[in-house]
């Protein structure tokens, strides 16, 4: 419980302080949003899945969530079926209650994964 907690406050927290992010990815100054994608979720989602090769520590769920290349290596793993994904709990993890801006960034940083195979 104090696990879901933790996470829970973590995204929070960090949804917050990347919503400042996200006006400067509307206003223009971020034309590429996987660059963004890809910050956001070494910030939130690295604590339970691998984001990136080089991220600086490893994932608290024992065993770890699901990578990120292992999930956009799965056949059904298409643009629409991240977004539902992102928008909706998954796996023991609660709502994500992600802005619209951040799924796009993660998503196009996860389809930026998959295209580099």
């Amino acid at each position: 419980m104090r696990l879901i907690f933790l996470l829970a406050a973590t995204l929070w927290f960090f949804g917050l302080v990347s919503l400042s992010v996200g006006e400067e990815a509307k206003s223009g100054v971020a034309d590429d949003l996987a660059p963004a994608g890809r910050a956001f979720a070494l910030q939130v989602c690295a604590a339970c899945h691998v984001v990136a090769k080089d991220q600086q520590s490893a994932p608290i769920l024992k065993p770890p969530a699901p990578s990120f290349v292992a999930i956009v290596r799965r056949p059904k793993t298409t643009e629409a079926f991240l977004r539902a994904f992102l928008g909706a709990p998954h796996g023991k993890m609660p709502n994500p209650q992600l802005a619209d801006f951040q799924i796009d960034e993660v998503v196009a940083y996860m389809l930026s994964l998959k295209q580099r195979r």
